[in-house]
């Protein structure tokens, strides 16, 4: 069995969440990540967790569901859902190809053929 410290990592210490909290589940994952994605590190650039330059997006996206998570529910829940069905707008997925994603066959599809991993040079 492997013990893994967490000390400083919860921010929500098991208190209850503010009054003005609608979402529970949304506004705890959210103080875990604003913890753990605390600050910029020495170099005062790159972020002390995940080493991403300051603000990380994982920090950006904490901050945006901790205040999704005091809205209306019906506003919480939307925007839970639209953060976690971000990846399938189609405007965002030709971003991807920027950003060095493989880009969708002609048809729409996807062939295993074309998966290249280091183990095959």
């Amino acid at each position: 069995m492997v013990a893994v410290d967490r000390t400083g990592l919860d921010r929500t210490n098991g208190d209850a969440p503010p009054a003005d909290v609608v979402d529970r589940l949304l506004w705890r994952d959210a103080q875990q990540m604003l913890g753990r994605h605390c600050g910029p590190g020495p170099d005062d650039q790159k972020c002390v967790w995940c080493g991403w330059r300051w603000p990380c997006a994982p920090r950006r996206l904490a901050e945006r569901a901790a205040a999704a998570a005091r809205r209306p529910w019906r506003e919480a829940w939307t925007l839970r859902h639209d953060l976690n069905s971000i990846r399938s707008t189609p405007g965002l997925r030709e971003a991807d190809n920027d950003r060095g994603h493989r880009p969708i066959a002609p048809g729409g599809r996807r062939h295993a053929s074309a998966n290249r991993g280091s183990f095959d040079r």
